[in-house]
């Protein structure tokens, strides 16, 4: 059997969710197979993720959701950005502190500084779940080949997705 991380998660951005709690954590129990080192979670009133974790890179430091120092943003992320050294120095130079050695961290910052442009950034294979609570903002986002799998459905009021 293959591990990798797994994510998923759901948004409404109508109205807060009804029993988030309980119907994420269901979701994310589905996901045990593919990420036995770690689960996360992250629960606010429009957006609910999680993710299983496959422990690879900054083990300690690397734990899921992560969320920007400012806590504007969260992400919930499976796969490997090749150039994530790279990108973090940049941002580093730019005065960006790190918290961790993890490229969970440099995607995030990426596309925290950077939008939609940070995505021709990230040299990798991934799929990612970013939300952004102030701008009731959900980003989801698979690498170019689609290498990490990211299925999602879409309702009247939002989204669910894994």
């Amino acid at each position: 059997m293959a591990f990798m991380c797994g994510i998923c998660g759901i948004a409404d951005f109508t109205r807060p969710i009804e029993d988030a709690d309980r119907v994420v954590r269901a979701m994310n129990q589905t996901l045990h197979h593919r990420g036995p080192d770690d689960e996360g979670y992250l629960l606010r009133p429009f957006a609910a993720l999680a993710m299983r974790r496959l422990s690879i890179i900054d083990i300690p430091g690397g734990a899921q959701p992560m969320s920007t120092p400012d806590g504007a943003a969260h992400i919930v992320y499976n796969g490997e950005v090749y150039n994530f050294r790279e990108l973090r120095a940049a941002l580093e130079t730019a005065g960006a502190p790190f918290r961790s050695n993890s490229d969970t961290e440099s995607v995030l910052r990426v596309m925290h500084a950077h939008g939609a442009e940070g995505l021709h950034k990230l040299n990798g294979m991934f799929a990612f779940a970013i939300w952004d609570q102030g701008r009731r903002r959900l980003w989801l986002v698979r690498d170019r080949v689609g290498v990490k799998p990211l299925f999602y459905a879409i309702s009247p009021a939002g989204l669910t997705f894994g």
